[in-house]
């Protein structure tokens, strides 16, 4: 696709994109509120999806998306995701009202000039759940809060495997910066956006997994082989493949490729893949 080269136009088409679409912030903060009061309460994560125009070769530039690879030490170890982690209200209401005072590019949905179809609580939650995610994109990667433009909010997406909601945020990293990773983050990952128009490389996913999961016992999931810039293979799967092809879908209005039934590829989970292993 054409616009993922377009450096200037392509913010603006995403921008636009996703302005045009509702988001459920609201309903599923509530529904994270009333199951405080349950035997499994549920968590509520801010993450940010974000792109940085790159060159790739001489000639080649176009935009990435910008993830990391989970470490050992975390929950969901070895997984692909997007950098962002656990709302704490508290922490990321006063972390918002500072970013707010500073005199810097930073851009919340309040300073966006793009009109959100959206009610007055359901922005004040998108601006909590940027400031969560750029709070925490600050400690894993070293990602300077005001080197980012947001771009538009995309709907929740709830796991599977733990009770917790992700609230995914799009930014655009304007300009290059030094990603200092923190003990949870093995790597960084920039896969280019057309990959995703690559039928190739795409497949299915067979999960192995010690925990008595049905849903993960009985399904086989899309996923996507990646290569990081060592030539090592990684799979994206899970929260943040269908994260990024939502992006994809509502940006381009088009279906986009299926992976193939004739490629399955193999994932075992280990015991410690939903508490981690901090030793």
């Amino acid at each position: 696709m054409i616009i993922f080269r377009q450096k200037d136009e392509f913010p603006s088409l995403v921008s636009a994109q996703l302005s045009s679409i509702q988001v459920d912030y609201k309903e599923k903060y509530r529904q994270i509120e009333n199951s405080a009061r349950s035997n499994n309460p549920e968590l509520a994560a801010g993450v940010v999806l974000l792109i940085h125009y790159k060159q790739l070769s001489p000639g080649n530039s176009e935009y990435v998306f910008q993830l990391i690879k989970r470490s050992s030490k975390v929950s969901q170890a070895g997984d692909i995701s997007c950098p962002g982690g656990i709302l704490n209200p508290v922490v990321d209401k006063n972390f918002q009202s500072a970013l707010k005072k500073c005199l810097t590019p930073f851009t919340s949905v309040g300073n966006n000039s793009t009109s959100f179809p959206q009610d007055k609580h359901t922005l004040d939650l998108i601006n909590l759940f940027l400031a969560n995610a750029l709070r925490e994109a600050c400690e894993e990667i070293g990602l300077n809060p005001f080197n980012v433009i947001f771009l538009g909010a995309l709907p929740c997406y709830s796991l599977t495997l733990i009770a917790r909601t992700i609230f995914p945020v799009v930014c655009l990293t304007p300009e290059p910066f030094e990603f200092k990773l923190n003990p949870e983050v093995e790597k960084i990952l920039e896969i280019p956006l057309s990959h995703f128009l690559d039928a190739s490389r795409f497949a299915f996913l067979e999960i192995e997994t010690p925990f008595d999961n049905y849903s993960l016992h009985k399904n086989q999931f899309p996923c996507m082989v990646v290569t990081d810039n060592q030539g090592a293979q990684e799979i994206l799967w899970g929260a943040t493949f269908n994260i990024i092809m939502n992006f994809l879908r509502i940006i381009s209005g088009k279906n986009l490729p299926v992976p193939s039934s004739a490629r399955t590829i193999k994932k075992i989970l280990s015991n410690t893949y939903i508490s981690g292993n901090s030793k």
